[in-house]
């Protein structure tokens, strides 16, 4: 288990404030100049990687699996998609199930990283890293003790 204290969730708090105010410049700037598409994509897989950190935390503390999956493989997916993306831009190519083969392989890589590493996750790691017997166990005793009490 990895401890997160409040000065690192405060760091996370302050990226993900300064990664969405970049996605704005980006935007901006991404008319005139190219490259800052693919710099302000990246920064938005950023954005899902600091927010996926957020969530990732039980009790000041998050666990290495839970690090590595579904938070870093999920950073990869939307990395590769949006790189897809980017790299096939302007290319005049046949279209795959009425869309841009790129867009298209894209959209599979979105799937894969959000849809399935979330729901798949929460499967995985649910019951021994968010909410142990234990811990349901005392909710459950807690529930018990107030209707007792009414």
């Amino acid at each position: 288990m990895i401890s997160i204290s409040d000065r690192f969730k405060d760091f996370l708090n302050m990226a993900g404030a300064l990664l969405w105010a970049f996605l704005i410049i980006a935007s901006w700037a991404g008319g005139g100049n190219p490259r800052m598409v693919i710099y302000g994509l990246i920064a938005c897989a950023a954005v899902i990687v600091v927010y996926y950190l957020q969530g990732a935390v039980t009790n000041g503390k998050m666990s290495v699996k839970i690090l590595i999956y579904p938070v870093l493989l999920n950073a990869l997916f939307w990395v590769i998609a949006f790189s897809m993306i980017y790299y096939t831009r302007g290319q005049n190519l046949d279209l795959v199930c009425g869309m841009h083969p790129g867009f298209l392989s894209a959209m599979i890589f979105f799937w894969l990283g959000s849809f399935v590493t979330a729901t798949l996750s929460f499967y995985l790691f649910f019951r021994s890293d968010y909410l142990p017997d234990e811990t349901w166990d005392r909710f459950i005793a807690s529930v018990r003790t107030m209707e007792k009490i009414r």
